[in-house]
């Protein structure tokens, strides 16, 4: 037998531990939020290089981990080829020295960023109006042989420091447009050019061959009734693509500077009534080359709303796109302005830190006080030290799919938003019954799916979608909930209290349309729930079309329990068609 070195072996003992507590620090790193805060180049803190450092060295005293900077094109690219990166280059060593990240914000028209050499396109409206801001066309080759470059040598100068780079090219610094504002020249070229023969794969997927003008029109609003003229469609998708090419462009530029660059996706919530015509929806699409999304809630929109949306809109980004999220909050100012209380941007920021997204200050640079002097952001860090929680995926086994379609906000452009409560109604009727949720959508059924418990398709009927999606849907390996297979009738209404089951309303007056017949299903259905002369709640193994909005009723009926129930009991046919 060989004789042991007792020295050799208490050597090799204290540097396994040693390896051991590293790894452990390592992975305790890893599961700390990101905490960030953004300066925008036009505004003080920016420009005057002492007052950048005071503000620097405040937020890190107060636990800030990341600086996010708008860095304007005409300073760093003041001739055509030439560039000064001496600006920023300064304030990149600020924020090393204080021990702070940097997201770089490469601003490519805000507040005059644009360099008054530039002669590309603009957007313009579809009355050939100039848009506020005057943002580059980011279908104009134009742009890409200027923007391109710059955003390499910035990659460049980044290389091997912890910088994260997005693009400024989009309506509030988003990937968006933010309106129909797709009517340059560069943009329509590349209409005409993809309803040419041999049609580009996105665009044969929704319209097919059928004929196309030279110039669409702006998609009408819809009551009830989805649109599903095929040029509406056509531009709808066009639109996606036109992003999913910019974002493409910025990704190959930055990784040519530094291929190990990490991206940023700057994204609003688009699960929403002008999802078409902001064009921002593409969640998965516009975010295949990021390593995380910093996700811009609305909080003009949601004033009035309670904070599980917040929630709700941090887990779709999480569950389409598959990559950690960071929850912006407005400026201070206008959050005040919106009538918000702090009891409830309190509440907002638990609901976004127990759902694991990261936490960022947005527009908060335009103050004369300093963050460490700002009460709410010293409350909301104090959230996120204590209820933060990493994204934990729950097993597959246990967790429900909730589908919520694109391609129905995509061709319901109504007044209200009562699509968006048909859909997400559902995420809290789940959550409110603790069954874990994903959120997807089209995008997410190429992947293996077959280990989840059941999917749910909220509000999303099926004929909206490409004919890939629906054979997808149809081939799917495990239960299969709908709220309905195919458009509903607006007409459609049933007041009465439904036989059967349970006893429920199916109607609601948030909700256009009602309760309709699935009786048309076939003979292996079962129906649990009659009203009238309806059947609803046609079952079958694998198999369930409840026949009403759900969701909606979830919100909005003085029993949504009973709605609860019925879902519940929907979950338990499986293949066997046991409960």
């Amino acid at each position: 037998m060989t004789k042991q070195n007792p020295i050799l072996i208490k050597i090799l003992a204290f540097w396994v531990c040693l390896l051991m507590l590293t790894q452990a620090a390592i992975s305790a790193s890893d599961h700390k939020p990101e905490i960030s805060f953004d300066i925008w180049d036009w505004t003080a803190p920016a420009q005057d290089l002492d007052l950048f450092r005071t503000w620097v060295e405040d937020l890190a005293d107060l636990g800030f981990t990341r600086l996010e900077l708008s860095v304007p094109w005409r300073l760093l690219e003041p001739e055509p080829r030439h560039y000064d990166l001496r600006w920023l280059e300064e304030r990149i060593r600020i924020c090393e020295h204080a021990g702070l990240g940097m997201r770089l914000r490469i601003n490519s028209y805000y507040g005059g960023a644009t360099p008054d050499w530039y002669t590309g396109d603009r957007w313009l409206d579809a009355q050939g109006n100039s848009v506020p801001q005057g943002p580059p066309s980011i279908m104009d080759e134009r742009f890409w042989n200027h923007y391109g470059p710059l955003c390499e040598t910035i990659a460049a100068l980044g290389k091997g420091r912890d910088i994260l780079y997005n693009a400024f090219i989009g309506i509030h610094a988003e990937l968006k447009y933010a309106d129909w504002w797709s009517y340059d020249e560069a943009t329509l070229t590349a209409w005409r050019a993809a309803i040419q023969a041999p049609r580009p794969a996105w665009l044969r997927e929704v319209v097919g061959e059928l004929p196309l003008p030279e110039r669409p029109e702006i998609p009408p609003a819809t009551q009830g009734v989805p649109d599903t003229i095929p040029t509406s469609l056509a531009f709808i998708a066009f639109r996606e693509q036109c992003w999913r090419e910019a974002v493409l462009c910025f990704e190959k530029a930055i990784r040519k500077g530094d291929p190990d660059a990490r991206i940023s996706a700057p994204l609003g919530e688009s699960f929403r009534r002008q999802s078409a015509s902001m064009a921002n929806l593409d969640y998965w699409g516009l975010t295949r080359g990021a390593s995380q999304v910093v996700h811009s809630y609305d909080f003009f929109r949601h004033a009035k709303d309670p904070a599980w949306m917040a929630a709700a809109s941090v887990h779709a980004f999480q569950g389409i796109t598959g990559l950690p999220v960071v929850f912006e909050f407005d400026g201070t100012p206008t959050l005040e302005g919106l009538g918000y209380s702090i009891p409830h941007l309190l509440a907002l920021g638990q609901a976004a830190a127990s759902a694991g997204a990261g936490l960022k200050f947005a527009n908060n640079s335009y103050s004369k006080t300093l963050p460490s002097q700002q009460p709410l952001l010293r409350e909301l860090i104090d959230i996120w030290r204590h209820d933060w929680k990493p994204q934990q995926p729950s097993p597959g086994q246990d967790t429900i799919l909730l589908f919520c379609s694109k391609w129905a906000n995509y061709t319901y452009r109504e007044s209200t938003e009562w699509l968006h409560e048909a859909q997400f109604g559902m995420y809290k009727l789940f959550r409110d019954a603790q069954v874990p949720v994903r959120i997807i959508n089209e995008d997410n059924l190429g992947e293996d799916l077959s280990g989840y418990r059941a999917l749910y398709a909220a509000f999303s009927p099926r004929t909206l979608m490409p004919a890939s999606t629906q054979q997808q849907l149809s081939t799917l390996p495990l239960l299969l909930i709908e709220d309905f297979m195919d458009i509903p009738e607006p007409e459609a209404t049933g007041e009465g209290i439904t036989a059967g089951l349970a006893q429920i309303r199916a109607s609601t007056s948030t909700c256009p349309l009602g309760p309709q017949d699935v009786s048309n299903l076939g003979p292996e259905y079962q129906y649990a729930l009659t009203l009238e002369n309806k059947k609803l709640l046609a079952y079958r193994p694998k198999h369930v079309v409840m026949g009403y909005p759900v969701g909606s009723l979830y919100l909005h009926d003085e029993l949504p329990t009973v709605h609860q129930g019925l879902v519940l009991w929907a979950l338990g046919h499986d293949s066997r068609g046991a409960h």
